[in-house]
């Protein structure tokens, strides 16, 4: 071979070695590139897989947290995000949870191993993602309002009331902050809704005797205020409904208007003598003798002379043993206007006692008034502010005021007696129909006032009495049908959960 061809030759073969080698790496380089990218797309998944989780997790911990359990954020963070990563996405590590009263901010990182990238020094990929939660920015102003009537004593009702109402006070309470606030009213109801003994002088209350229903039962026009003094007695705090259209509505009470004036509760003295087995609340003689037992209640000069006078306890109710008197059957607990003081709530919710029945359309009014920013307490925020209003209305029955066969008509409440057809030429047995239409009526009106109305039915077998409460609530997600005391805690639960409008923060 000449020294040409071997140049040749060897020229060649160098070459081809350059070329090998090129190739190698133009090789290598491709698979590193393509198995590299694999790997980062396996990373983004695997990101966005941890960031759907931590989310979630933030979400549902800081929904449960109160201001009483925020050091109990990281512990719940770490077992709930734990569960539900799934080991083969990689290994979770670095979960960090800090709650204060308005915001959870909750970090994790997850490591998955490589399988290209471990070729230049990269042999774990990690995920690190966080998020922060934060609570709704709308003040709340949430009344309750709550059946106390006798009924509420079986089946441990009354105790999971309690339970689940105070629980719902402290989920809600734990999510105000300086910027959103959140207040409570608490509306008892029975035959009346107490507002309180201590506004016996308030320019509300019809203390000059103006309103058309103050001497209602009276032969002669009598101030209420000077017979409970007469009779050594004190008012109880109970109001009578006012007239129609101020019946179920906030307007503002004024003198100017006596109407609109809330007239107090003042259980007449019953006819005694012979009908006395009829009546339930006969403390006085009856001082006449008509044989009408509509003239014996109405009498008015037996307050003169207050003969026979008789506070023993009545009997008449087999399940309800109270004084005779002109505050019988004013039992309930009275009102708690909107308040910041959820301690204060919470014991008063736990103090409820039961007695009397059920009259949903009072117990809706009055929870209404709490909202309102008119009077008597103009406590609410402005309609159409940013404020949300929500009423939660729990009743364990049918309305109900029980009506009998005597001249009377029934049992006095805050519709007065049954004779008086406040409620309407019909108003059926037990004032059920009645009763029924004022519910749907105020359930309308406050609703068009952008108030959301949440109803809980506990324990009610009655298909109509269902419907009713589904549609004075403010739609399908507002209403609870609860066949059981035991469920009672998770309903006022969920409610809380719906309202407190937790949120990612952008």
């Amino acid at each position: 071979m000449t020294a040409s061809k071997r140049s040749l030759v060897g020229l060649l073969t160098h070459r081809g070695g350059n070329i090998a080698v090129t190739f190698a790496l133009t090789v290598g380089s491709i698979i590193l590139i393509g198995g590299g990218g694999i790997d980062l797309m396996a990373m983004s998944s695997n990101r966005k897989y941890l960031q759907e989780r931590v989310d979630a997790t933030a979400l549902i911990v800081a929904n449960g947290l109160t201001a009483d359990t925020l050091s109990t954020a990281q512990t719940k963070s770490q077992q709930r995000l734990t569960a539900m990563v799934d080991p083969e996405y990689g290994t979770l590590s670095g979960i960090v949870a800090n709650a204060t009263s308005g915001t959870m901010t909750l970090t994790a990182s997850l490591t998955a191993k490589s399988n290209f990238l471990g070729m230049i020094g990269m042999p774990n990929l990690v995920s690190t993602v966080t998020t922060t939660v934060t609570w709704g920015d709308t003040s709340l102003e949430v009344a309750m309002v709550l059946d106390t009537t006798g009924s509420m004593a079986d089946g441990g009702k009354i105790e999971a009331l309690r339970s689940g109402a105070s629980s719902m006070v402290t989920t809600l309470a734990g999510k105000a902050t300086t910027l959103n606030t959140i207040k409570f009213a608490l509306v008892p109801f029975a035959n009346f809704v107490n507002v309180g003994s201590g506004y016996k002088t308030a320019s509300w209350i019809d203390t000059a005797a103006l309103s058309p229903y103050h001497s209602s039962y009276f032969s002669a026009p009598l101030n209420r205020f000077t017979l409970y003094t007469a009779l050594g007695k004190s008012w109880p705090g109970c109001v009578e409904t006012r007239p129609s259209p101020y019946d179920i509505d906030d307007t503002a009470p004024t003198a100017s208007i006596p109407a609109t004036l809330f007239v107090p509760s003042f259980h007449p003295d019953e006819p005694d003598s012979s009908w006395s087995s009829s009546f339930a609340n006969s403390y006085l003689n009856d001082n006449t003798w008509s044989s009408s037992q509509l003239t014996k209640m109405m009498n008015a000069t037996k307050y003169a002379t207050l003969s026979g006078k008789d506070f023993s306890n009545s009997y008449f109710y087999s399940n309800y043993t109270a004084p005779k008197g002109p505050g019988y059957l004013c039992d309930v607990k009275p009102i708690q206007r909107l308040t910041t003081d959820y301690t204060s709530v919470k014991t008063q919710i736990n103090a409820l006692t039961v007695a009397g029945s059920t009259n949903i359309p009072e117990g809706l009014a009055w929870g209404w008034r709490m909202l309102s920013p008119k009077a008597p307490f103009a406590d609410g925020k402005d309609y159409g502010s940013t404020t949300l209003k929500i009423i939660v209305m729990l009743t364990d029955g049918t309305n109900a005021i029980n009506t009998f066969s005597t001249d009377l008509g029934g049992a006095y409440s805050s519709w007065g007696y049954p004779f008086s057809a406040r409620l309407g030429n019909n108003p059926g047995t037990n004032l059920r129909n009645g009763l029924d239409t004022k519910t749907l009526a105020a359930c309308t009106a406050i609703k068009a006032k952008g108030i959301k109305i949440y109803t809980i039915g506990l324990m009610i077998d009655d298909a109509a009495g269902q419907q009713m409460l589904s549609d004075c609530s403010s739609g399908p997600d507002y209403y609870y049908n609860t066949p059981s005391a035991r469920q009672l805690t998770g309903v006022f639960d969920s409610i809380a959960q719906k309202i407190t409008k937790l949120r990612i923060a952008k």
